[in-house]
């Protein structure tokens, strides 16, 4: 759907996301705004509080005050409707649109991402790389248990934690950001989205072979830019793929071949059949 949208366009999109949800995340800290909202007295918002009811605990009705909006928000909207792109849109619009994802790339954009010194025998040149994670390595392998894991101590955390406090909750999505620069910063291409975010088992759930209006990589492409590849743009308006092959069959270039390249491993058995909703 979003194939032959210029990376111009989308970069400015994923800005904007991006600054709306720091500004969510600052809400939880700080919020004037949204309790005026919530106050029985401002009668004409659809979230004020009616007082003329009685919310029973143990037979003693709850003290209602104004509240923030910030964490309704957050978890009754922002996250019910990743999983209505996932499934409606496809993998590829969700690629395209995180403002995780996104944030993960900072350090690629500014040229600033860590580099391993190599020596070449033939020449003894020393070069520098970016570092990618070897297919072979733990993580290479494991990396949808570590998610899922991540995932399990998301949720749990929720219902143990994030809810209480809306300061809890924004340390939270403040942690997470920070680990996703991180990462960014350490290993080249979208480590942060193949290999780490926990929103990635959701993603394959949900969003595989392909969601009902997902691009598809083999038909009607006439370039080497398919899906939600990586691209960057050149100083002339034209794009070319900022891939670093950091792993195939890529879900970002072709999610139904990465589909059927995966589907028979014992680790997405795991997560098809464990996956509770």
């Amino acid at each position: 759907m979003l194939a032959n949208i210029p990376e111009k366009v989308m970069h400015r999109v994923r800005w904007v996301l991006a600054c709306g949800w720091l500004v969510l995340i600052f809400s939880l800290f700080y919020d004037p705004i949204s309790p005026w909202l919530t106050s029985p007295d401002t009668t004409w918002s659809p979230f004020k509080l009616n007082l003329d009811s009685c919310i029973q605990v143990q037979g003693v009705c709850l003290e209602e005050q104004p509240y923030g909006l910030g964490a309704s928000f957050f978890w009754g909207l922002i996250v019910p409707s990743g999983v209505f792109m996932l499934l409606i849109f496809g993998h590829e619009f969700w690629r395209r649109i995180c403002p995780l994802g996104f944030m993960s790339q900072i350090f690629r954009f500014l040229g600033k991402q860590r580099q391993k010194k190599r020596v070449d025998k033939k020449t003894g040149k020393t070069h520098y790389e970016l570092v990618k994670i070897k297919n072979n390595s733990w993580l290479g392998k494991n990396h949808l248990k570590l998610q899922l894991a991540l995932l399990y101590v998301g949720v749990c955390g929720r219902l143990l934690f994030y809810d209480s406090h809306r300061l809890i909750l924004g340390l939270f999505l403040l942690f997470t950001i920070g680990s996703a620069i991180l990462v960014g910063y350490l290993y080249a291409g979208k480590t942060w989205c193949q290999y780490f975010c926990p929103m990635a088992p959701v993603q394959e759930f949900y969003g595989e072979p392909r969601g009902l209006l997902n691009s598809v990589a083999h038909e009607g492409q006439k370039t080497l830019i398919t899906q939600s590849m990586c691209r960057r743009e050149n100083s002339d308006g034209t794009e070319n793929s900022a891939c670093v092959a950091c792993n195939s069959p890529c879900i970002d270039i072709d999610a139904e071949r990465s589909y059927w390249d995966a589907i028979k491993k014992p680790d997405y058995k795991l997560l098809y059949y464990g996956y509770a909703g």
